[in-house]
């Protein structure tokens, strides 16, 4: 199974540490296309592994073929990546999210057709094994129907952070090309999306949204938002909350409240960390940590050739999401915080929103939007 990586810096790091280390049988890294890859933290390993290194993926073709692509690259060059390794063959397994706007999906998912192979994509918990049990028991009717899901994440982020790379992130758009990279776009897609994905009909949708309230707020320097509270319903009228922060003092990872009508899904870091279920008999289940295997996403691409399968989740599953974002782009305003509450951190070199912590929870507490805490 020959292997290429498209980017090989900020997260594709991982990848290139877990190809290198030939854990996964039968695998073959036949190259490196990133025009930076000076950049990248594993640039000497991947000398002295003699990966070839490539600086456009039509180099790469030129001299080589690949079973697998993976596109690692910034959110606006998905689709363009995507769709240059299928028409060369390649199947792809592509990071989350699918591209900036319903329009590149939908050009992916045309492209799919058209070449006659997937194109993956890598919201780790979707692959996850814990996800997949809890969606089987949601479809099959064992929770009940849904209530309610609600997520709150706070990962506070550095000035460094969007600084990284080639002056993307944090951007709306850049000469021209939208990117809409913000924290419900890129870093906690992951916990939107799997509120839809684990409410979709089949193991391999998400359910879509029919309407939505979004707050969009900023402290640092970027032109999209840092901060949001998001109301949602679904197609079938099942109400979502999602609320979350790179502009927090305070760390505290994804947790969240599924509830059915017999039972409530619940996880946190703090409490296991396990996705568990507590049904109305008082039963339990515990379905497991859906961090368990963050590259579970690479085995089960590969896994999915070797069948001639298909992966559980592709561009059709994760168009919903994409749609949303592009949703709230076109509608939500962004709000500039009171700069009495911006504290500008030199030691942290951070940019940070007294009292937001609190205030974010005071709201996830009462599935509020943050303008009414």
């Amino acid at each position: 199974m020959k292997v290429l990586l498209v980017g090989a810096g900020g997260y594709a790091s991982g990848y290139v540490k877990l190809l290198l280390s030939k854990k996964i049988p039968n695998l073959e890294f036949e190259g490196i296309v990133d025009p930076y890859i000076d950049f990248a933290k594993e640039k000497e390993a991947i000398i002295k592994a003699e990966i070839p290194i490539y600086s456009a993926m039509d180099e790469f073709y030129r001299e080589h073929n690949a079973d697998l692509a993976v596109v690692c690259t910034p959110t606006y060059l998905h689709r363009e990546c995507s769709i240059n390794a299928l028409s060369h063959g390649s199947y792809v397994l592509c990071e989350k999210p699918v591209a900036p706007t319903l329009s590149e999906a939908n050009a992916m998912l045309s492209a799919e057709a058209e070449y006659g192979k997937w194109i993956a994509i890598g919201y780790q918990w979707s692959f996850s094994d814990a996800v997949q049990e809890l969606k089987r028991d949601i479809i099959d009717g064992k929770l009940g129907a849904p209530v309610s899901l609600k997520t709150a994440i706070s990962w506070p982020r550095d000035k460094a952070y969007y600084g990284r790379g080639t002056g993307w992130a944090g951007r709306i758009s850049k000469d021209g090309v939208m990117i809409l990279d913000s924290i419900a776009s890129n870093a906690c897609a992951h916990y939107i999306h799997n509120m839809l994905f684990v409410l979709g009909d089949e193991m391999s949708l998400s359910t879509n949204i029919s309407s939505f309230n979004a707050e969009c707020y900023r402290a640092n320097d970027i032109e999209n938002f840092d901060t949001c509270s998001i109301l949602m319903k679904t197609e079938k009228g099942v109400p979502l909350y999602f609320i979350a922060s790179h502009a927090t003092d305070k760390k505290r990872d994804p947790e969240f409240i599924y509830s059915f009508e017999k039972a409530t899904v619940t996880y946190s870091k703090d409490d296991g960390p396990f996705i568990k279920a507590v049904f109305d008999d008082k039963r339990e289940k515990i379905y497991g940590d859906p961090f368990e295997d963050n590259f579970k996403k690479l085995s089960d691409s590969i896994l999915a050739i070797e069948k001639g399968s298909v992966p559980i989740c592709t561009v059709r599953t994760a168009i919903p999401h994409a749609s949303l974002i592009e949703d709230i782009y076109r509608k939500a305003e962004i709000k500039e915080f009171p700069r009495e509450r911006v504290v500008i951190s030199e030691e942290r070199n951070a940019v940070t929103v007294r009292g937001l912590f609190d205030d974010m929870y005071k709201a996830y507490g009462k599935t509020a939007m943050l303008s009414e805490i």
